[in-house]
């Protein structure tokens, strides 16, 4: 079976075609060119004529060929989460929207205020993930929030997953909005149900998002449909957690020119004498962020890590806008190439530090006890750098930038792996390698730990 896989990222188009024998993969060819944000599918039937000999297309009807892509384009999808309890029902709003392949944009708790519904009127999300409560529980905080939602010129996608008891009520109040109705988030407290949600994510990007794009017009040629690249990569994650012995813990960041997205596979097992204080963590998990990136998101790259850079502050500002200004430009001078390296450092640590956990020595009547809210990536032995600059960058560790942000400002200790080894996707495979898996995941799986180097 060949196989035609493509994604279409923010900053390039890549693809490549596989020969899949069994659970053996062989790398036919491979190609990437600018994106073509105007119209998405310019770039993308460009690549695939790269890498495929012949007509792709008429390949494709005749069954000769099979067609897997994604779409990161533009940064994803973006997503506002409204919830209740920030620690709570707002944290599984954040679970179920990043294991969609989204990103969250706009992040809201209690009372949506004047200025909060003004915010998303000027700038609408494309989907307002709209949660709060358990089943049977509080239900003032989401009827006020509907009927503030309901009065408003908001216009994009709701998907309503909150207390059941006051779902027909929602429905009714936001009558006039695009709506749909899914099980709870959070049905019972501390058990997490983000699944329904993250499938009408999905379901919309389908619907919807991919119109006016490019992508309809790609649908419509090839008969097949894309998935958003970070959901596929999830997928991929949990597929090599599956299916490659040895691995069945690890980190996976991939950056790229307008979000960095940081995956890991953990099962949590605490220390004696530590106590895990809020939701459970998922044992495979994304988080993105959306203000980190090489290219894209540069201007706030440098925001984000401005503390840390020292003389070098307005020499990183200057560059951001430079690379925003040209975001397929690639560094030619040494100068430029060390900008570069300051840039990823800040995406790879920083990301880092939002993905994982915090640890707190408190002392007790009953003597010192340790309190962990998030995921503990101290023992994790494995990590892996995708992403454009990641694949090219050999001499990269990213153990020196983790070090950085060992304590956070409140003294607790920040969770980083800290014995590790660090892998390269070299060849940047995992995006693509990642559609080749939602067909073939064992083979797909094996065949991108096998290409690595170290």
């Amino acid at each position: 079976m060949i196989v035609a896989c493509l994604d279409i990222g923010s900053t390039w188009t890549k693809g490549a075609t596989f020969r899949v024998d069994g659970e053996t993969v062989s790398l036919l060819a491979r190609a990437a060119r600018p994106t073509t944000v105007v119209n998405l599918a310019d770039g993308f039937f460009a690549v695939l004529g790269d890498i495929v000999e012949g007509d792709p297309l008429a390949q494709l009807h005749d069954g000769r060929l099979s067609l897997q892509y994604s779409s990161s384009a533009k940064g994803g999808l973006a997503v506002a989460a409204i919830g209740l309890v920030p620690e709570m029902t707002l944290e599984i709003g954040k679970i179920a929207a990043q294991s969609a392949g989204a990103r969250l944009s706009q992040v809201f708790a209690y009372h949506l205020t004047e200025d909060d519904i003004a915010g998303l009127e000027a700038s609408p999300p494309d989907i307002l993930l709209f949660a709060g409560g358990t089943d049977g529980g509080n239900t003032n905080y989401v009827r006020a929030n509907a009927e503030a939602i309901g009065r408003s010129s908001i216009d994009c996608e709701i998907v309503y997953a909150g207390n059941r008891s006051v779902a027909a009520e929602v429905g009714r109040l936001l009558a006039g909005k695009r709506l749909r109705i899914v099980d709870n988030l959070m049905p019972v407290f501390n058990e997490p149900n983000p699944d329904p949600a993250r499938d009408a994510i999905r379901t919309i990007f389908l619907e919807t998002i991919v119109k006016g794009k490019g992508l309809d017009r790609i649908m419509a040629a090839t008969g097949a449909a894309p998935v958003p690249t970070p959901f596929a990569v999830l997928e991929y994650t949990r597929a090599i957690h599956a299916h490659v012995p040895e691995w069945d813990s690890f980190v996976l960041f991939d950056m790229g020119g307008a979000t960095t997205d940081v995956y890991s596979v953990h099962q949590e097992m605490p220390d004696l004498g530590t106590v895990l204080r809020g939701l459970p963590e998922p044992e495979v998990k994304r988080t993105v962020e959306g203000d980190l990136g090489m290219r894209v998101s540069a201007r706030t790259t440098v925001e984000a890590g401005e503390p840390e850079f020292g003389d070098a502050a307005e020499a990183l500002r200057c560059y951001a806008e430079r690379v925003v200004a040209q975001p397929e430009f690639l560094p030619l001078t040494p100068e430029d190439a060390a900008l570069d390296t300051r840039l990823a450092a800040v995406c790879v640590g920083q990301a880092c530090r939002r993905h994982v956990g915090r640890l707190a020595t408190i002392y007790t009547p009953d003597g010192e006890m340790k309190i962990q809210t998030g995921r503990d990536l101290r023992q994790v032995a494995r990590v892996i750098g995708s992403g454009g600059w990641l694949a090219r960058a050999a001499d990269f560790d990213p153990a020196p930038w983790f070090a950085q942000h060992a304590v956070d400002a409140r003294g607790r200790l920040v969770l980083f792996p800290q014995h590790f080894s660090y892998y390269r996707d070299a060849d940047y495979l995992f995006p693509l390698l990642a559609n080749l898996a939602r067909a073939f995941p064992a083979a797909a799986a094996q065949a991108g730990i096998r290409l690595l180097q170290d």
